[in-house]
């Protein structure tokens, strides 16, 4: 497993034309002193939309280092990708932004939702979080109706996880479930993260 640097920044190259120049601007952060890694990422939704191949990011990405002799450390993202997707990239992508918004709503098996709920007795109570000052109330029926919305699409994202780890050694892995029409609320992540 791949660790993630502190500082890294998402640049797009949509058209494959502007690696050389993001990079650059990287280059000109670490000569201020600040150090920056960059992700390249193209959405498959993207990949879609102009006809382009994972690997061209991937090839683009590379060119740019090599042309810049950059000797600081660099991803590439294949962003928002599911089952369905996830095999096209794994040759060239080291980063994967696991997508399974589709899956939010989705009833799991009702013992699981009974099974997460009994495990994670913590959850319930009073929540303090550092920052905010309003501790917030959870209780059972929040767990189990949160736990009914989310445990699919956790259970997804391992599914796909698990997939990615049998094909490749080392890789970076973010889950994305928050491009949806509701934003989650702090006790939402800390079931969805128990999860």
């Amino acid at each position: 497993m791949l660790t993630l640097e502190k500082y890294t920044i998402g640049v797009g190259d949509r058209f494959a034309h502007q690696a050389k120049a993001q990079l650059q601007a990287c280059v000109q952060l670490v000569d201020d002193g600040v150090e920056v890694v960059p992700v390249w990422n193209k959405s498959n939704r993207e990949h879609s939309f102009i006809g382009s191949e994972p690997q061209s990011v991937f090839d683009a990405a590379k060119e740019a280092v090599e042309g810049l002799a950059w000797d600081k450390g660099w991803h590439v993202d294949a962003d928002h990708i599911n089952m369905g997707t996830v095999d096209k990239y794994l040759d060239c992508s080291d980063f994967f932004t696991i997508d399974v918004a589709d899956y939010i709503g989705q009833q799991p098996e009702a013992d699981a939702v009974t099974a997460f709920v009994e495990k994670h007795p913590e959850l319930v109570g009073s929540v303090t979080i550092e920052g905010i000052d309003d501790p917030f109330d959870i209780t059972s029926q929040n767990v189990e109706e949160v736990t009914a919305k989310y445990l699919g699409a956790v259970a997804e994202a391992g599914v796909i996880y698990r997939h990615i780890e049998s094909k490749k050694a080392n890789f970076i892995a973010e889950v994305s479930m928050d491009e949806t029409d509701t934003p989650q609320t702090p006790p939402e992540l800390l079931i969805i993260l128990t999860a």
